[in-house]
């Protein structure tokens, strides 16, 4: 009996994740997994037409037609189901048995607003989009002076008469295109588009109404219907540099990015000086690995268009790849002079602020608060919520995007386990796209999973309160996919920040951040933060790391002759003051290598940027050892290495984990701020306080002396993998309790917070 129970769980597990990706527009990842269901339960309705209706999204009425019937003769008394099918009928062009369907689906009660517009297509004059003004057509006035409202910028003059275009001729594409593309620019994405895909219905040649249909797509993140709109456009007019460079970035926004790059360039080809073709192809460069050209398409879009923010900001991420943090913090200033309400844009400014060393911690923390209070004025008022609350916490919420293979998940699940030994529940609410072996595992390892991408800011706060969590903790902070903004709202009584951004969340209804006393002692950064810190007595976080080879054995110098320092973090953290230190390592120990491991360095002509860097410090090009950064490598490289190099002020966190795991000590630069103190806390907590230094002088010093004592080298790696096992950094069940310990104390505290 226990068979066909696990199978019921898998099936109904596959169709609530392919309608979250339904709902997120990842229609590829939908319909695979409603063919999953299918394949076991043919019959199954709501598979059959959900899967439809994604047929007909794609226009692809012939496979959506038998998925419909399917649907609806298993489930007669669905009235939805009725409705897709009568409006597939109509779409294609079988008037007579939508009648058929529709007179019988009102002899068993269906009935609404939606019948009656099914109603009056059925009996709307069947004729062709454009024909001239006549009897059932706008006249020729009519259609000019909606037209004038629309080039007028008069919005809702305008929506109003392309509403009574619609209702009185709904067979004439001028009203629908028109209403289309005014909701569009009302902001109102959602009816915008239903108004766009009748237009595109009624005139299925029309590639402005294509072009218009898949931007607004793109708006609304709906990727592969947006890239079916262009391709439809694209067949009609295959040299169109618009809907090129459009279907670039629905390409790119579907990390497609060969497919992205191929399209911007043919764009380019037709139209020279397309201003979003050069910045489609700059954005698509960058992500694939492709700084310099990245670079030069970028900055060919702002001398075309020096005031297109989204050059400006874009610019910025290659410049910030390659650590040129000044530049990049310049660029962003001059995007948020145009977009001072942009979110993203801040957020980079954020990130380019923790890496940079030319900003003071105390700037750092300004631009947070800056962008804190305007998360809070866009979030709107807080939710009001009312329940008894108990004397301790039951139901600990976490909030974040990165719940796959991402760092995130090395460090929640001995939490989650240790909550849920003690009695807590955990609920887990998913924003991210990507669903893989990683979500799964943590999926059976909480109580509630919800995937929440699809769920606008209010819906989830509402869902929060409805689940009634005791103390939410967010876990992305400012990074991508971060829901912020549903803090902002205040949907629990105490909110908690922890793990995904190293600094202050600067926005007012987060209560506390969870820090440790090595990284953030008493005193110290107090005036960095709008949170309450509170400090675990160990370390912040606990370290579980993925599979992984065992250590290497000794010093790798022994077996090649050559001593390796290395760095595997983000490049954007090795500043120049970096970059100074470390060439005059290197210096000073001629018979060393420095190996890093960099994004973007299969491009020829930035390795060579970095190498001459660094011979501008003092070391010698045939020194440096730059590898492209993949994602197989993440412990493999450290079996080459002799000692790891911790980069300022922005050190390494996960990196920095993963080296001691792998056996490899590192050198650490104390600073003022958490961000400059995660190496403090690691070294600390696995025993290595001597590897921490207070200045560059005692930085290049330390590294120097154990490059040359090779005996004291080995002493500090021997068995390190086990103690750092034996440490407070891995010890799961240690830290689980301090941080059972931690929520009670903050559910104590909160009527202070």
């Amino acid at each position: 009996m226990s068979e066909p129970a696990a199978t019921e769980i898998d099936l109904n597990a596959a169709f609530q994740s392919a309608i979250a990706h339904h709902q997120a527009g990842r229609l590829s990842q939908a319909e695979m997994l409603y063919r999953v269901v299918l394949q076991a339960m043919p019959n199954h309705p709501d598979a059959n037409h959900n899967l439809g209706v994604i047929a007909m999204q794609l226009g692809q009425l012939d496979q959506a037609l038998p998925l419909l019937h399917t649907a609806l003769v298993n489930h007669l008394g669905h009235g939805r189901f009725w409705l897709s099918y009568i409006d597939a009928l109509l779409r294609a062009n079988r008037a007579d048995e939508a009648r058929q369907w529709l007179e019988q689906g009102q002899r068993g009660g269906l009935a609404g607003p939606e019948v009656e517009a099914l109603l009056q297509r059925l009996n709307a004059p069947v004729t062709p989009g454009r024909v001239k003004p006549g009897k059932g057509q706008p006249s020729l006035g009519e259609q000019k002076a909606l037209v004038a409202l629309f080039n007028q910028g008069q919005l809702s003059p305008c929506e109003q008469a392309a509403r009574r275009m619609t209702e009185h001729y709904p067979r004439h594409v001028l009203g629908w295109k028109t209403l289309g593309a005014v909701l569009i620019q009302l902001g109102r994405n959602a009816e915008g588009v239903q108004a766009m895909r009748q237009a595109a219905q009624l005139a299925p040649k029309d590639v402005e109404i294509l072009s218009n249909l898949g931007v607004a797509l793109t708006q609304m993140a709906q990727y592969e219907e947006a890239e079916h709109s262009y391709r439809r456009g694209l067949k009609l007019q295959p040299k169109s540099a618009n809907l090129h460079a459009y279907l670039a970035d629905a390409l790119f926004l579907q990390n497609r990015f060969a497919d992205a790059i191929r399209h911007a360039r043919q764009a380019i080809a037709q139209d020279p000086q397309h201003i979003v073709a050069h910045h489609n192809l700059g954005a698509a460069l960058r992500s694939h690995s492709q700084l310099m050209e990245a670079e030069t398409a970028l900055r060919r879009a702002l001398e075309l268009a020096w005031n297109y923010p989204s050059a400006h900001a874009n610019l910025a991420n290659v410049l910030k790849d390659q650590s040129h943090l000044e530049e990049a913090e310049k660029h962003l200033r001059i995007a948020l002079e145009m977009t001072p309400n942009n979110r993203l844009i801040h957020s980079n400014l954020l990130f380019t602020g923790v890496y940079s060393h030319a900003i003071t911690p105390e700037q750092l923390y300004a631009d947070h608060c800056e962008l804190g209070q305007l998360i809070a004025r866009q979030a709107g008022p807080r939710c009001t919520w009312s329940r008894t609350l108990a004397a301790t916490p039951k139901r600990v919420g976490f909030v974040s995007a990165d719940f796959f293979h991402h760092a995130v998940s090395y460090f929640v699940e001995p939490v989650w386990g240790g909550l849920r030994a003690q009695g807590m529940q955990v609920l887990a609410y998913y924003s991210g796209k990507t669903f893989d072996s990683v979500s799964a595992r943590l999926q059976k390892q909480c109580d509630v999973w919800r995937e929440t991408a699809a769920l606008s800011d209010d819906e989830l706060a509402q869902q929060i309160i409805d689940d009634e969590v005791d103390i939410l903790i967010d876990l992305s902070g400012h990074t991508a996919g971060g829901r912020l903004p549903v803090f902002a709202k205040q949907p629990a009584p105490v909110q908690v920040t922890w793990l995904g951004h190293p600094a202050t969340t600067g926005l007012p209804g987060m209560h506390w951040r969870i820090t440790d006393v090595h990284a953030e002692p008493p005193g110290m950064t107090e005036h960095l933060n709008t949170e309450r810190l509170y400090r675990m007595p160990e370390v912040f976080c606990c370290y579980q790391p993925s599979a992984s080879p065992d250590p290497f054995t000794g010093l790798p110098a022994d077996q090649d002759g050559r001593f390796t320092f290395g760095c595997f973090n983000n490049f954007a953290k090795v500043t120049p003051p970096v970059i100074a230190c470390w060439g005059e390592i290197l210096r000073q120990t001629p018979h060393a290598r420095l190996l890093l491991e960099v994004h973007g360095a299969q491009d020829a002509a930035f390795v060579q940027d970095i190498r001459q860097r660094f011979v501008t410090a003092g070391a010698q090009a045939t020194q440096i050892d730059i590898l492209p950064r993949q994602a197989n490598q993440q412990y493999v490289l450290y079996r080459q290495v002799d000692l790891a190099l911790d980069p300022f002020p922005c050190c390494g966190g996960t990196t920095s984990c993963d080296s001691l795991w792998m056996g490899v000590p590192f050198v650490t630069l104390a600073g003022r701020s958490f961000v400059s103190r995660m190496g403090v806390t690691l070294l600390h907590n696995a025993g290595l306080d001597e590897l921490i230094v207070d200045s560059e002088a005692q930085y290049i010093a330390k590294a120097v002396a154990l490059a040359h004592d090779l005996p004291r080298l080995r002493a500090l790696r021997e068995g390190l993998r086990e103690r750092v096992t034996a440490s407070p950094l891995m010890d799961a069940p240690r830290f689980a309790g301090h941080f059972v310990q931690a929520l009670h104390e903050m559910w104590a505290a909160r009527e202070q917070s």
